[in-house]
């Protein structure tokens, strides 16, 4: 609970802020912009992936798949770490 003194000092401020146009806009603006939803790109890549390991496999054996699961950790955990 506020006492008085605080119950002034607060009710002062306020009415000071309400006389304050800069504060006044900045409230009274939009809050934030509305989230665009993101492209899924982990779901494409993992497609990608699935498309691709069979050739690789062909072209490059097992050395090339490993190589390109290793590229592909590297790129998933690049986007997570981007969207925290």
């Amino acid at each position: 609970m506020l006492n008085d003194s605080e119950r002034r000092a607060l009710a002062d401020l306020e009415r000071h802020l309400q006389h304050d146009p800069e504060f006044v806009a900045r409230m009274d603006g939009p809050a934030t912009a509305p989230a665009v939803p993101a492209f899924p790109i982990v779901p494409v890549l993992s497609a990608g992936l699935f498309i691709t390991v069979p050739l690789v496999m062909l072209l490059f054996g097992w050395v090339g798949v490993i190589i390109l699961l290793y590229a592909f950790a590297i790129a998933i955990g690049v986007i997570v770490f981007r969207r925290l």
